[in-house]
């Protein structure tokens, strides 16, 4: 499993992304915001719940996963990348 992360964590669409896939895999709601108590009762809750933490790390995956290479990692030219590739 060879991915790029320096270029990934560079790049701010991936994180973007990575946190609306987390926000929605936990069933993240408006009233979650609101105080920092009921965020941390929230986040107790996701990691005393083994089936809700499996769904973040299945959609944390899927997120990551390039879909155009075979298993889960970069192709060899994204793997030479320094920072993210314009078109």
């Amino acid at each position: 499993m060879r991915i790029n992360w320096k270029v990934r964590l560079k790049n701010p669409y991936f994180w973007f992304g990575l946190v609306a896939i987390i926000l929605a895999a936990v069933g993240a709601k408006p009233e979650m915001f609101t105080s920092w108590e009921i965020l941390i009762t929230q986040v107790k809750q996701l990691f005393g719940n083994p089936f809700a933490l499996g769904c973040v790390i299945v959609a944390v995956v899927g997120y990551v996963n390039d879909p155009t290479t075979e298993g889960i990692t970069d192709s060899k030219q994204a793997l030479t990348y320094q920072k993210p590739k314009k078109d």
